[in-house]
């Protein structure tokens, strides 16, 4: 019977969030005939407590195992096939806690407008001038991308091909540079100055939010195709869009500072609803500063005082900053799924924090 354990292996993430929906996959490494009901797996929490799971078969006919944490620690996940350990069992998980994870000090102490996950661990930070800042999420300081004069780095998007697009307050301009600090294009230059920004690598268009609607511009032609929203109160018009998201059905997230709210439009540029409210209670928004959403499909929106995480439908699920004293943040990017993590700029204390959620 140690055969059909010599086929299959454990593949899953080694570190997560408390209450993090955690998915390890059981995979065949070689062909053989094994059914769900052969395969056990076990549990073993921080306290050393055990309690038995279901392994589960996809419309594949490949296995897995899901579990959801809820306390900090270690905790392991063992399976065996007909009584046998199979291969990479068994899988230890850190289960971190929710919170505060890190305090980065800015090198200058600088006005800090955004954040941005670039490879290799790095952080990228904006800051209204003609220069990128670069720190690992350590916390080390690395360098920092020189711009020409008259450059003013607003908000910014990192492309997979290395370039960063950004909006560009010195030229009132969408600016695309390389990671080398070199101009590659400017365009999209309006009467109003350019806010929010948000690339669709897929379709390679860039959103960029100004006082009184969304622009979309093709990169390559420069060309703008659309407009989404208008001047005003009403749902479906924004005043002031200082933030943009896609959520993973490409619909377009705005966040209409101004009228403190985020509202939904399809791909079309057609209104949907608004999602999140004005407010100052939990679950409602109050001079919101950005918006982003992880693999999950859920909506973070940082707001002067407070970050918050809401379903897709805009739903309030919880807070994730506590008491971790955000003031006058601006600039927020996912920077890890397992587990899951985002940093955000504090101007209060002109600092990068951390967070685990």
């Amino acid at each position: 019977m140690r055969e059909v354990a010599d086929c299959l292996q454990l593949k899953g993430m080694g570190n997560v969030t408390q209450g993090q929906t955690i998915v390890v996959k059981v995979i065949k490494t070689n062909e053989c005939e094994i059914h769900a009901n052969q395969l056990k797996a076990t549990w073993t929490q921080p306290t050393g407590e055990t309690n038995k799971t279901q392994v589960d078969e996809d419309d594949n006919g490949d296995f897995f195992v899901t579990g959801k944490c809820t306390n900090p620690g270690i905790y392991k996940l063992d399976v065996s096939a007909n009584g046998e350990p199979i291969k990479q069992s068994p899988m230890v998980i850190n289960v971190e806690k929710e919170g505060l994870v890190n305090t980065i000090k800015t090198r200058h102490q600088e006005n800090i407008r955004d954040v941005f996950k670039c490879e290799d661990d790095c952080l990228l930070v904006s800051c209204s001038k003609n220069e990128i800042l670069m720190y690992k999420q350590s916390g080390e300081y690395i360098g920092n991308l020189t711009l020409p004069q008259g450059v003013e780095v607003y908000r910014m998007y990192k492309m997979k091909n290395g370039n960063i697009v950004f909006s560009d307050w010195g030229n009132n301009s969408i600016t695309i540079c390389n990671m080398n600090g070199q101009l590659i294009n400017s365009f999209g230059k309006e009467e109003m100055i350019p806010h929010g920004i948000h690339v669709d690598e897929a379709s390679n268009i860039v959103y960029v939010g100004f006082t009184s609607s969304v622009l979309l511009y093709n990169i390559d032609s420069e060309q703008k195709i659309m407009s989404i929203g208008t001047w005003g109160n009403q749902e479906g018009q924004v005043r002031g869009v200082i933030d943009i998201s896609l959520t993973n059905q490409r619909n377009v997230l705005v966040l209409d500072s101004c009228n403190n709210r985020l509202q939904l439009f399809d791909n079309e540029g057609r209104f949907i609803k608004v999602l999140v409210r004005a407010g100052d209670e939990n679950g409602k928004v109050m001079k919101p500063r950005g918006v982003v959403v992880d693999q999950d499909d859920n909506i973070i929106i940082l707001s002067e005082h407070k970050i918050q995480l809401f379903s897709s439908d805009g739903n309030f699920i919880k807070r994730i900053d506590k008491e971790d004293g955000i003031k006058d943040p601006w600039g927020i990017s996912i920077i890890s799924y397992h587990p899951r993590r985002v940093a955000v700029g504090n101007r209060g204390d002109k600092t990068i924090k951390i967070f685990s959620y």
